[in-house]
């Protein structure tokens, strides 16, 4: 989307202001606190405003109306999960799009990349940059049974993620009852992972995602989908109301 591009623009033109200075010699003087005193060229100010402003109006809008605030908690949580349903569900729309014989099973949204809780009432541009600022891409993965398996132990080692498709009991930090999309396990077949890419090259200790059969890669910002779930709840007139469903928990 253009938000990036305006963001870029602005950290750009911002760097690119700096005067590289030169050591000649070192004195000592009071200067005064003047507040007419100005380090910015007000050439640089009338050329970044325009941008400013669009940027300031577009991080503004409201996209839709949150019934209740939405943050994160484990083993799992309101926004966790709404956030892992959307991914899901951008995946498989995706696939058919694309008319891929795929029809994805789960999706993953690490925990560490929501940074923020989204607001009660409503939700604009700039809270969807607050919740995700990283510049993270959809991702598919087809994953064995035994990686699944490890990818999986490692969500209840650290006590849930934001996860959709399955249902996973912790017992003692280890994986207790799993099913995905509807069944039990089965170590012995394929599972395909809608996921994110920072996560699929192995970020935030999920090493073994590496070991994964196929890789999708979708050119779709993570930020930009969820932008657009929100545009269509809001123009189909629905608030965003989450029910949690016991889709990890403790046994």
């Amino acid at each position: 989307m253009r938000y990036t591009f305006i963001l870029i623009l602005l950290l750009i033109i911002s760097f690119s202001c700096k005067t590289t200075l030169e050591l000649r010699d070192i004195s000592n003087e009071n200067i005064s606190n003047d507040s007419s005193l100005s380090w910015v060229d007000s050439s640089i100010v009338a050329l970044v405003l325009p941008y400013r402003e669009a940027l300031e109006v577009d991080m503004k809008k409201v996209l839709v109306i949150s019934n209740e605030e939405l943050a994160k908690a484990k083993p799992e949580s309101k926004l966790t999960n709404l956030m892992a349903d959307y991914l899901l569900q951008s995946g498989v729309d995706y696939c058919r799009l694309a008319r891929l014989n795929i029809v994805p099973d789960m999706a993953f949204m690490n925990y560490g990349g929501l940074r923020v809780a989204l607001p009660r009432g409503e939700i604009t541009v700039g809270n969807v940059f607050e919740l995700m600022p990283f510049e993270n891409e959809m991702v598919l993965l087809k994953l064995s049974g035994p990686v699944m398996q490890q990818f999986m132990q490692k969500v209840a080692a650290r006590g849930g993620d934001g996860v959709a498709g399955i249902r996973l009991g912790i017992k003692d930090g280890h994986i207790g009852q799993l099913e995905i999309d509807g069944a039990p396990f089965d170590p012995k077949r394929d599972y395909w992972v809608v996921t994110n890419d920072y996560i699929a090259e192995g970020g935030d200790s999920m090493s073994m995602l590496l070991n994964h059969k196929e890789s999708i890669a979708t050119g779709i910002k993570l930020r930009d989908l969820i932008i657009e779930r929100f545009k269509a709840e809001h123009d189909a007139g629905r608030r965003i109301k989450v029910v949690l469903d016991g889709r990890i928990y403790y046994e």
